[in-house]
């Protein structure tokens, strides 16, 4: 039997294992519960938080309970050989909320926007932050569209909630279905246990439905249902669930063009389309490469508890004449790599390596030209590299570009590394 945390604070704990005795204490715990003179030998969590025989314990999680007259936050963690007790003051948890909020009120300084494109961007966002609808991210691969909507997240009233995420494209159906909806015992095959899905642990929060584009029709049909009311139903389970979560979508195609093409369900367009938002491509503001170069060096020196190197003259010429295909996350993953190797004090444009592109006006016979020195079979690998090198900028992923290559995810990944092709 131990005691923690040698610190006094407010907040109690308290570990138990499936026995109901004590594994752990701390001296909130024993000085709220009143256990000073001798701690039990059984924990009857129900007589000293005042629950009702009727609530299972897994089913808890959380609740407000009244302990020598004050109100206090009780939180329940159930796990496979313990559980452990968290009891916060009401008014120690609210002081505690508002000085998160200060931070809260920055959520959006990581965009070190300078550009006016973007800092109207992020005037809407705020704006759209506050409100109850769905919002529609829009915006071309590596844009930020994640970082956005967690930005939003934070910034609205459901700051202090939490926030989950699922990329729909990478994913079958079933698991969309299962993750966001959950399950009931014995839904599937060998299933022994229900689960919750991410609209009900995000109760009172928000879920981001990235790359919504790519979500099928039948998992569309039921996100507007769910949008509409607020209610479904866990896989294998009649019984209706009603949670409030604010839903956020981003996608890097046009929903209106798929929309005239039947590939994306019109009424749910308009249902989701009440709040948009677009990030601009990189390439489209210019004025942000810097401050964002300052950010990303900052950030990583930061990280590595290192002095953050000074940034050359000549890296902004060399960074503004780069296109950017693959946006921010380019960027940063480009300067990443470099301060890694870096063993100065200063970072130049010598020091940065940017991927090779193809001129728009290059066509195949320019690329040939290039290449004349070569038999046919090295310049067809030469030209599958640099495709591949493109489009994985704009396919981030092993799945998504098999999808838009059409040929196997095995297959991608095999030329992947035999060209010696990362992110």
């Amino acid at each position: 039997m131990t005691q923690t945390d040698s610190h006094f604070s407010p907040v109690a704990i308290i570990e138990i294992d499936k026995q109901d005795s004590i594994l752990a204490i701390n001296p909130a715990a024993i000085q709220l519960l009143n256990l000073s003179d001798k701690l039990p030998a059984k924990f009857n969590y129900r007589q000293y938080f005042g629950l009702s025989a009727n609530i299972a314990l897994e089913d808890l999680e959380s609740t407000t309970i009244v302990i020598h007259r004050q109100n206090y936050f009780l939180q329940v963690f159930v796990e496979t050989e313990r559980t452990i007790f968290v009891v916060q003051p009401i008014n120690y948890l609210k002081s505690r909320l508002a000085i998160s909020r200060v931070p809260i009120e920055n959520s959006f300084d990581c965009f070190a926007s300078k550009s006016k494109a973007m800092q109207n961007l992020i005037a809407q966002a705020k704006a759209f932050s506050r409100q109850k609808e769905p919002l529609l991210i829009s915006g071309e691969t590596g844009t930020g569209k994640d970082v956005l909507a967690q930005a939003c997240h934070n910034y609205s009233f459901r700051g202090d909630k939490i926030f989950l995420a699922i990329n729909c494209a990478a994913l079958p159906d079933e698991v969309v279905e299962s993750e966001l909806y959950g399950h009931a015992q014995g839904a599937y095959p060998g299933v022994t246990e229900g689960k919750k899905g991410f609209f009900e642990q995000a109760n009172g929060g928000s879920v981001l439905l990235d790359g919504i584009d790519e979500m099928s029709s039948r998992m569309q049909t039921k996100l507007l249902r769910f949008i509409n009311d607020g209610t479904f139903r866990r896989v294998g389970d009649d019984n209706e669930v009603k949670v409030d979560v604010r839903v956020i979508c981003a996608t890097k195609a046009d929903l209106s063009s798929l929309v005239k093409q039947g590939l994306f369900r019109e009424d749910l367009y308009y249902r989701l389309n009440v709040l948009p938002l677009h990030i601009p491509a990189l390439r489209e503001r210019q004025d942000d490469i810097m401050p964002l170069t300052q950010f990303f060096v900052a950030e990583f020196a930061n990280k590595q508890g290192i002095v953050a190197p000074k940034i050359g003259e000549d890296v902004a010429t060399l960074l503004l004449k780069y296109p950017w295909p693959g946006n921010v996350r380019q960027l940063k993953n480009v300067l990443y790599s470099t301060l890694a190797q870096l063993n100065k004090k200063e970072l130049t444009a010598k020091d940065i390596h940017l991927p090779e592109l193809m001129n728009s006006g290059q066509n195949l016979f320019e690329l040939a030209n290039t290449l004349s020195d070569q038999g046919l079979d090295e310049m067809v690998k030469q030209f599958e590299k640099t495709i591949l090198a493109k489009l994985y900028l704009e396919f981030p992923s092993t799945r998504k570009l098999s999808k838009r290559l059409g040929i196997s995810h095995t297959a991608v990944a095999n030329k992947l590394r035999d060209y010696g092709i990362s992110k």
